[in-house]
């Protein structure tokens, strides 16, 4: 379970995150959704640690954030990464790399590393592609990488920032059917998107955040009118049709 309790964040003295409130319990399926600007991204990478508090509280699992970051991790999958996919990796070594921070400083993985990241890769139904080129890759395939190295560390919270931004329609629902079966795993995942559609469909958990947060409900409580009346004429609803 995560509560954040009171959080406030500002930048350059402008009020980014007011007020926040929130309990996200274990095995949701969590979705953030907002306008631009809105604090979605700054409110994850809160609960992640990558931004220091400056107000507020955050506890994981009954812990106080720092005390649960100290033996646990979240596996997170960012909006945007530079890749150069003419790089001469393979699929198992860019997976491997979600380990690379549990490993002393010069060491080298080892056969149970590799195994866990070929567990990881089957996980998600590329273990056949283990030993490919990224630069052979598919765009929905090279995401689906990317998620393994997220979830090899086999961690129960697993955060994603967009992951539907740079895929065609079809690899969109097939991504989301795979992060719900991971959920169904036991992982609780946390993701900002803003296909509606989608959400409905897989998410159990809403939450609107424009700055504050205007409301957090389970999804098939929401819909268009809702989210307009919720953020008024600041938030457009698209529908993508890719």
């Amino acid at each position: 379970m995560i509560k954040i309790s009171q959080l406030q964040y500002k930048l350059s003295g402008k009020a980014i995150l007011e007020d926040i409130d929130l309990s996200l319990a274990e095995g949701e399926f969590v979705a953030i959704i907002g306008p631009n600007g809105a604090g979605k991204s700054t409110l994850v990478k809160l609960i992640m640690g990558l931004l220091e508090l400056q107000e507020g509280r955050i506890e994981i699992d009954g812990l106080d954030q720092t005390e649960w970051l100290k033996n646990h991790s979240f596996g997170y999958l960012p909006q945007h990464e530079d890749y150069d996919r003419n790089f001469p990796a393979s699929v198992l070594e860019l997976v491997l790399m979600g380990l690379a921070g549990t490993l002393p400083l010069g060491a080298r993985f080892k056969k149970n590393h590799r195994d866990q990241a070929l567990n990881a890769l089957n996980e998600i139904g590329l273990g056949h592609l283990a030993s490919k080129r990224i630069g052979s890759l598919s765009g929905g395939e090279f995401q689906r990488v990317l998620l393994a190295r997220a979830i090899v560390g086999q961690n129960r919270y697993l955060i994603l920032d967009e992951p539907e931004a740079s895929l065609d329609r079809p690899s969109v629902e097939s991504f989301f059917a795979l992060l719900k079966k991971l959920n169904s795993a036991g992982r609780t995942i946390i993701t900002i998107s803003h296909d509606l559609n989608i959400l409905s469909e897989y998410c159990s958990f809403l939450v609107c955040l424009n700055r504050r947060l205007h409301c957090h409900n389970h999804t098939e409580l929401v819909d268009a009118q809702i989210i307009h009346k919720t953020f008024g004429d600041s938030v457009r609803i698209i529908e993508k049709d890719y």
